[in-house]
């Protein structure tokens, strides 16, 4: 009895810390398991978070891109209006410079020519000569008593250098140099073209009291005329200063072909010159003519409208009786 209540007492306790024991193991295994699930919780937390600042820093990353290509579009409109502002501030300058007036020579109706007012030019009707320092102006007259023009050329000289200047008026399809210039080296055998600042130049010698010098016959063909050059002297042939002067004057002369019919190669008319003072005092007077001529009569004293009534008898009227006499 003794032993078999020993052993019942044994085997109750063994239950007790069996049950002690898996309740021990139960609530580590529920600890375990909130830990578990606490972990979870937090590596969910952790998670989020990171996938928060993940998207806030490819949002902050985009709002970046997209300010930075904002302000390349900026800086690329700016850096255009900018290139546009010295396009047209160069062009503004451009605008500004004068013409190169030795790229002619020019015509009297280009644009940008405007030699009337201009003191630098003297006026000989159909040429506008620079006026140069040193330089010296001869006119010969016309001994063609059939010529339109008065002067038959002109004649300027600078230094050793001179050149004869005559314009003809040519057809208004075609230059006329190329049929001049064949002619020259036609009638003169010893004539040579040569390619100068003119294009083709004709070099003839020629006698002068017993010698030979050279002459450089240069040819412009214009709108309807043809500016003809005959250079001598230094000007001739060579690379000296004078030379390149003297070419220079030639490209800044302008011709004036004027309206009036005449045959080609016929000497555009040369009249007698006239300064820039003179032609401005012409025009002033030509412009006050031309405004009285505008300027309507003064007419107050004429009655403006007319009032007239005539009178209509209407009634008849016996006439005068006569009475026969017998």
């Amino acid at each position: 009895m003794g032993l078999f209540g020993f052993g019942k007492k044994k085997h109750k306790a063994s239950d007790e810390d069996a049950a002690a024991k898996q309740s021990e193991e139960a609530q580590a295994a529920s600890a375990d398991a909130d830990a578990a699930d606490a972990a979870a919780a937090t590596d969910e937390t952790a998670t989020d978070e990171t996938a928060t600042q993940a998207a806030e820093a490819a949002d902050a990353e985009i709002d970046e891109a997209e300010e930075s290509a904002e302000d390349a579009e900026l800086r690329e409109a700016a850096d255009e209006e900018a290139a546009d502002a010295d396009e047209d501030a160069d062009g503004e300058d451009a605008d500004d410079d004068e013409i190169d007036l030795t790229q002619g020579p020019w015509d009297y109706e280009d644009e940008g020519i405007d030699p009337d007012d201009d003191d630098r030019y003297i006026s000989f009707g159909s040429l506008f000569l620079p006026l140069v320092e040193g330089l010296t102006i001869r006119a010969k007259r016309s001994t063609n008593p059939q010529s339109p023009s008065p002067l038959e050329s002109i004649t300027v000289q600078l230094g050793d250098g001179a050149i004869e200047i005559v314009p003809l008026a040519a057809p208004k399809t075609m230059g006329l140099w190329d049929e001049l210039s064949d002619e020259i080296l036609e009638m003169h055998k010893e004539a040579k073209i040569e390619e100068g600042r003119f294009g083709d130049e004709v070099m003839l010698p020629v006698k002068v009291k017993g010698k030979t010098m050279m002459t450089r016959i240069v040819g412009v063909d214009g709108p309807r005329w043809l500016l003809r050059g005959v250079f001598s002297g230094d000007a001739a042939e060579g690379e000296g200063g004078n030379k390149q002067a003297l070419d220079d004057y030639f490209a800044q002369i302008i011709v004036r072909r004027g309206e009036e019919p005449l045959a080609p190669r016929d000497v555009i008319p040369i009249l007698p010159p006239k300064t820039a003072a003179q032609r401005r005092a012409e025009a002033a007077a030509a412009a006050d003519a031309a405004k009285k001529k505008a300027a309507p009569k003064d007419d107050t004293d004429v009655p403006q409208s007319y009032d007239q009534t005539h009178k209509v008898q209407t009634t008849l009227r016996r006439g005068p009786m006569f009475s026969e006499m017998r």
